[in-house]
């Protein structure tokens, strides 16, 4: 059986690590990837060409990723793409901006570039395999301070974990 093409974009802040990433993710032959140095770039691509998946620093140039996935989800034809945002930490307010904006992830930085690949193999193969994968983790874990976490595996927030109203965790505004 032949996989179907995902086509990943990666737009951040620095060169050195969208290069990386895009040299991880171009060993997955399932895996087209295309590095983007200005939003404005990405916005223009998505027009003419279909993208799964968004790999986005938090903070770019004078924005966010958040308003980047809200502009991108009302501009562009094809709104169905999934969005994983990297940043240094994590407030109640960015968590609140990724979560209205419909951010899937953020991993906070740093972290591997194999690790990037693992959560993007997750997003893009079965979303709903990654969301219960790290729904105990994202329950237990209610204060998203400036502390670096202690493993790899803790540097996912999954901001859709619990989309169901009927279970008791998720995110709620504090």
């Amino acid at each position: 059986m032949i996989a179907e093409k995902k086509y990943v974009a990666i737009l951040t802040s620095s060169p050195a690590l969208a290069s990386i990433l895009a040299m991880v993710l171009d060993c997955e032959e399932h895996l087209v990837v295309n590095n983007f140095s200005r939003a404005a770039n990405l916005k223009q691509h998505m027009r003419i060409a279909p993208i799964d998946l968004i790999i986005c620093d938090y903070d770019i140039a004078n924005s966010s990723a958040a308003r980047l996935a809200i502009d991108l989800r009302s501009t562009d034809l094809r709104r169905d793409f999934k969005m994983i945002a990297l940043s240094d930490t994590i407030s109640a307010q960015t968590r609140q901006a990724c979560k209205f904006a419909a951010i899937d992830e953020v991993i906070i930085k740093p972290m591997s570039p194999i690790f990037v690949r693992d959560r993007v193999l997750a997003r893009l193969d079965n979303g709903e395999e990654s969301k219960i994968e790290h729904r105990e983790s994202f329950a237990a874990e209610n204060d998203f301070s400036a502390q670096k976490p202690k493993n790899e595996n803790n540097n996912v927030i999954n901001l859709f974990a619990n989309k169901t109203p009927s279970s008791g965790a998720g995110i709620h505004p504090q």
